[in-house]
């Protein structure tokens, strides 16, 4: 069951370090590029779009032919994505660029989080979920914050030239996964997963937990460099004590299982809320950013954790369109939060950010509070 599982979870660090790199680094890319920072942001806008049109047209291929076989397809996608980012010489480039790594995560992203529910013990599913989930943790630890430092030494595109090659290199490790995750023959749709009960109220959930971080993830690395006049190494810095957060909650994984889906959602959006009042209330301490975001990972984790749950138990047989439909929803979150933060950040600064994802996130716990009494009334519809 392990090797699968790593394997899953470096495909998560590859695309997870590049849909998060732009933020510590966006400074230095605008510099390169002789364009504004906040204009940069852009790119990450259409990696967005690139992922949500492919989730929500493309992932439900991995139910007919296989979760395995689509996963190694993207792979080859997203190296060559990344190799025209290194190469891009200008905006537009770079912009183009990212939306061909956008359309091959949109690929890969349903098909690796369909997969663990499919090799997990029966009883071990979010421990299993969350293993896999880690791999947000090396996208961070490794990917954003080493790369944020790496950036002041040898440049952004030495950057992406290198995570060009982890891509290549995980498609070939990737081989075994071809026989994982088969498919049932039986062409799934977007449509058909959206008549499953619950499925709507759920893809709620994943857009306001993602919308909240995104709408501060986005603007933090503005924040330190331009507001709290640091380095792109600084920024990297919160980026990975967040990382250190989430990818330490795996511990807490095993105990989501015995507490369950309905009674642990509203706590533990309400704990993502509080962390990011935390961090709003330290928004002109770069020590005290760097202390909370590591909170903020071990709640985000958990949450995350929980929706994916959410939504892999609604119906196994469409497990594909579903998930295609959770990433399409992540991505037209990852599309429009530039804009949202953008118009908070130039009013308000972080703390209007910060304090709009809290926002979100306390809604989430409210809606959650439903599952509960579902739970009391003895529906199997919310359960892990």
């Amino acid at each position: 069951m392990w090797a699968p599982i790593l394997i899953l979870l470096s495909s998560i660090g590859i695309i997870g370090a590049n849909s998060l790199l732009l933020a510590p680094i966006v400074s230095a890319v605008g510099q390169t590029l002789g364009v504004p920072a906040a204009q940069v942001m852009h790119a990450a806008s259409a990696y967005g779009l690139g992922t949500a049109f492919a989730a929500l047209t493309l992932a439900p291929l991995s139910d007919r032919y296989g979760a395995g076989r689509m996963l190694r397809l993207a792979l080859i996608g997203l190296a060559l994505g990344l190799a025209a980012s290194a190469w891009a010489p200008t905006l537009i480039a770079l912009i183009v660029a990212q939306a061909l790594c956008g359309v091959a995560s949109g690929i890969a992203l349903p098909a690796i989080y369909a997969l663990p529910a499919s090799i997990a013990p029966a009883g071990r599913e979010a421990q299993v979920t969350g293993a896999v989930l880690t791999g947000w943790t090396v996208s961070l630890v490794l990917g954003v914050s080493v790369s944020a430092y790496a950036t002041d030494l040898v440049g952004w595109r030495a950057v992406y030239a290198v995570l060009t090659a982890a891509a290549a290199l995980l498609w070939v490790l990737s081989s075994p996964l071809r026989t994982m995750g088969v498919g049932s023959g039986r062409l799934t749709s977007p449509l058909s997963a959206l008549r499953v009960p619950g499925l709507r109220r759920a893809l709620t959930a994943v857009s306001l937990i993602m919308t909240a971080f995104y709408t501060s993830y986005f603007f933090m690395g503005i924040h330190v460099t331009e507001v709290l006049h640091g380095t792109s190494a600084m920024a990297g810095a919160i980026s990975l004590s967040y990382g250190i957060g989430f990818g330490l909650a795996v511990l807490v994984d095993p105990l989501l299982d015995r507490v369950g889906l309905a009674r642990a959602t509203t706590p533990l959006f309400t704990m993502v809320a509080v962390s990011y009042g935390l961090m709003g209330l330290a928004s002109t301490s770069y020590l005290g950013l760097v202390g909370f975001a590591f909170f903020w990972g071990i709640g985000q984790h958990l949450a995350l954790n929980l929706v994916v749950a959410r939504l892999t138990a609604l119906d196994p047989i469409q497990r594909g369109a579903i998930m295609g439909l959770n990433s399409t929803v992540t991505y037209l979150c990852v599309f429009l939060s530039p804009f949202i933060g953008s118009v908070l950040f130039s009013q308000f600064g972080l703390i209007g950010c910060l304090t709009a994802s809290a926002f979100l996130c306390l809604i989430e716990a409210v809606e959650a509070l439903s599952l509960r009494r579902s739970v009391t009334s003895g529906s199997p519809a919310v359960q892990p």
